[in-house]
C-alpha cells in the first residue's frame, strides 16, 4: 500500500459517497486512476464495503448491549449460528480470558433485551452491560493502519 492509496482510504472512510472525480481531485490523480486503484484495493480485499449509519434512537432500537458468554467448546457452533442468525447481533467476536464470546447487540427495549440475552443463555452463561452513552463508535482503522506500517 502506497500513500496515494492510503489517501483514497482515508477519503473513503470520511465519505464513501466521494465521486471518482472528486477523489481525483483531493489524491492529485486522474479519475481513471483512481477507480483503477479503487478496483484493485475491493478486489484485494482492502476495501471490504460501502455502509450506511444509521441513528439507531431514530429506528427503534435505543438499547446497545454487550454481552459476554462463558460456554464448553460443545456449544461453540450453536452460538455463532445463533449470533449469525439473529437481526439485533451487530456484533460477535470469540475471545480470550474468561468469556468465550464478546457480543454487541441492540433493542428495542428491556424486555426485549431480556428475550435475546435468554436466547444465549441456552448455551452458557451470560453477563450483560448495557451502554449508557458512547464515545467513539466505527473508528475508521486507517490511521491506526499507517501508523503500523
Amino acid at each position: 500500500m502506497d500513500k496515494k492509496s492510503f489517501q483514497v482510504l482515508e477519503l473513503l472512510a470520511a465519505d464513501a459517497r466521494l465521486s471518482f472525480n472528486a477523489l481525483a481531485r483531493l489524491v492529485g490523480l486522474s479519475p481513471p486512476a483512481v477507480a483503477e486503484r479503487v478496483r484493485r484495493l475491493e478486489e484485494g480485499g482492502v476495501l471490504l464495503g460501502y455502509r450506511v449509519e444509521l441513528e439507531r434512537d431514530k429506528i427503534g432500537l435505543p438499547i446497545t448491549a454487550f454481552l459476554r458468554l462463558s460456554c464448553s467448546g460443545a456449544n461453540f457452533q450453536a452460538i455463532r449460528r445463533l449470533a449469525t442468525e439473529l437481526p439485533e447481533v451487530l456484533e460477535c467476536h470469540h475471545i480470550t480470558g474468561d468469556s468465550c464470546f464478546l457480543i454487541k447487540c441492540v433493542a428495542p427495549s428491556v424486555a426485549s433485551l431480556e428475550a435475546l440475552i435468554e436466547r444465549f443463555r441456552e448455551y452458557g452463561e451470560a453477563e450483560s452491560s448495557v451502554v449508557l452513552s458512547t464515545v467513539i463508535e466505527q473508528k475508521p482503522v486507517i490511521e491506526a493502519a499507517r501508523n503500523a506500517l
